[in-house]
């Protein structure tokens, strides 16, 4: 499938929170190894047995896996994210990970971002057909040839992370949801 790019940050920006829905995963690590290769990526991946197979999927990718949830390891994952993103690497948040509900903000991602002033980019990714799963989140697998459109709202230098993490985290998801199609 090929990609739309509604706008993309600068490769020499600092180093960023890039938050988006669970359901838009699948092609989440392809679209930051096509168009951001030259840039560092930890993700924050499950905890659980589950999240084993996808934390060694993104590290053939070159991608650095942070493992945790709010489940099982929260508080140390959001400290690894917070370490990881100042040695400048890009940090990427799921908010309704792994078990939603679907499209609910955790501040998690918001907390990263506040503690270490890296920018934030809202990160939708749009698809023209997919398969959509039976899941929690009713997960996209996009068609062969389908086309994905990416929008990008990006955030840097915002009162909206000086104030609370639960009220940012709000803003986060109308600006998130305002960019994405369902």
């Amino acid at each position: 499938w090929g990609a739309d790019v509604q706008d993309l940050m600068d490769p020499g920006s600092p180093p960023a929170v890039v938050i988006f829905w669970h359901n838009r995963l699948f092609a989440a690590p392809l679209f930051y190894s096509r168009y951001f290769r030259n840039r560092r990526l930890a993700t924050l991946i499950s905890a659980s047995k589950d999240g084993a197979w996808l934390a060694g999927f993104v590290r053939r990718m070159g991608m650095r896996p942070v493992r945790g949830s709010r489940f099982k390891r929260g508080a140390q994952a959001v400290r690894d994210l917070i370490a990881v993103q100042r040695e400048g690497f890009d940090v990427a948040v799921s908010p309704d990970g792994s078990r939603g509900p679907m499209y609910d903000m955790k501040a998690g991602a918001v907390t990263v971002a506040m503690k270490t002033g890296a920018p934030i980019i809202l990160l939708s990714l749009n698809h023209t057909g997919a398969w959509r799963l039976k899941s929690w989140d009713r997960f996209f697998i996009p068609y062969p040839f389908s086309r994905i459109e990416a929008r990008v709202d990006y955030i840097t230098g915002s009162a909206l992370l000086s104030g609370d993490p639960k009220e940012a985290a709000a803003q986060l998801k109308e600006r998130l949801d305002a960019i994405t199609k369902d």
